[in-house]
């Protein structure tokens, strides 16, 4: 049984502060005290610390509001029977202002029809009807399985930090498996080098959009991760600080085709992924379940599209699949992979969201990409 009640941020610490402040939480009656251990618990994992009382109680606030979301979102899921899970992750004692300046706030043009180079997708079609083209998908497919030269093809999931950086990320998931394919092994490519060189002269920490990533490396290639290396992001917060003169290209210029996958979103990208065998990068919305997820398919897209602030994030969509919801109806998705590490969020880094629906507008504007040539090294 749940009661509102009005506590200080943390007991004896309130103290500290000249003028007590105070919130509201839901808190358990019968057990007041496991939310004071879960955020001690939280502490730990994360080794946050902080620099004074008052901050801890900050952040004591934040974690409260986080668990108390994270909750009610679990208590829908399971109203709806649906397979989404939600928890603490390493976002939980970030307020939302926070949070957020690790997004974009927005996509730096238009989502369709952007890419300067792009063409428009052709398979090559064994039967002539897209209906029975579409017969030759399977019903899923990971690319996280796949291997070449019993090597995988999909990288380990990588950690944007607290920049704006997941565009960056997004296209050099793309392209690493289009060269692995190439080359025969996976190679770890440079998200820094995009970061300095791939924008419109903005910082590439404060926000980017994928046209830029993919028409950077169209013209200009792109340094392997050891070639040009990641450096702090007091750096990737000015402009003017590109060293690709410098640098190696493991990944040459004008080698890939890129695609617009507007056309026919759910049937161009799973085709992509089963025929080129690569992931396809995709923009998307975000809002308070994304934030919080931990597992299953996400299908609600609660303030994605009627927010006050629409903030946009990016991925890599690696698979698909089917599963069956606590009603046995079926939930048909996507896998995407993300880039706030591994073991801090999500399903180990990845997440899956309801494949059909345009949920937040991931399959407006997709953007795949193969390979014209091979390369050797």
């Amino acid at each position: 049984m749940y009661l509102i009640l009005v506590l200080p941020f943390l007991f004896a610490l309130s103290k500290c502060l000249e003028v007590p402040e105070f919130f509201e939480i839901n808190i358990d009656r019968d057990h007041p005290d496991n939310i004071y251990k879960a955020f001690e618990e939280f502490k730990v994992k994360y080794n946050r610390k902080y620099k004074n009382a008052a901050e801890n109680q900050i952040r004591m606030q934040n974690f409260v509001k986080t668990y108390n979301k994270v909750d009610s979102l679990n208590k829908r899921s399971e109203e709806k029977g649906l397979t989404s899970q939600f928890g603490i992750n390493k976002f939980s004692d970030l307020s939302s202002q926070e949070f957020k300046r690790r997004l974009l706030s927005s996509t730096h043009g238009n989502i369709t029809g952007f890419l300067k180079n792009s063409r428009k997708l052709t398979f090559p079609r064994r039967h002539k009807r897209q209906a029975e083209m579409s017969e030759d998908l399977p019903e899923s497919l990971d690319l996280r399985t796949e291997t070449v030269n019993g090597r995988y093809i999909i990288g380990d999931v990588k950690d944007q930090g607290e920049c704006s950086t997941c565009w960056v990320f997004a296209v050099t998931a793309v392209v690493e498996t289009i060269l692995a394919h190439s080359l025969g092994r996976f190679k770890s490519l440079s998200e820094q080098e995009l970061c300095d060189c791939a924008t419109d002269g903005t910082p590439g920490c404060r926000g980017g959009s994928l046209h830029w990533g993919v028409e950077y490396i169209l013209g200009k290639g792109l340094a392997g991760a050891w070639e040009y290396p990641e450096y702090n992001q007091q750096r990737a917060n000015k402009s003017g600080m590109c060293e690709a003169a410098s640098s190696k290209r493991s990944f040459p210029p004008n080698k890939l085709e890129f695609y617009d996958l507007s056309e026919n979103p759910e049937y161009e990208m799973r085709g992509v992924l089963k025929f080129w065998k690569s992931p396809v990068a995709v923009f998307f919305q975000v809002g308070t379940s994304f934030r919080n997820y931990r597992s299953g398919v996400l299908t609600y897209e609660d303030d994605c599209r009627t927010g006050p602030e629409i903030h946009w994030h990016a991925g890599a969509v690696v698979g698909y699949g089917e599963d069956r919801d606590r009603y046995g109806r079926s939930q048909k998705y996507w896998i995407v992979k993300n880039s706030w590490g591994t073991g801090q969020w999500g399903d180990d880094g990845y997440v899956k969201v309801i494949r059909g629906r345009n949920w937040c507008d991931i399959e407006r504007g997709a953007v795949g990409a193969k390979m014209t040539d091979s390369i050797h090294s």
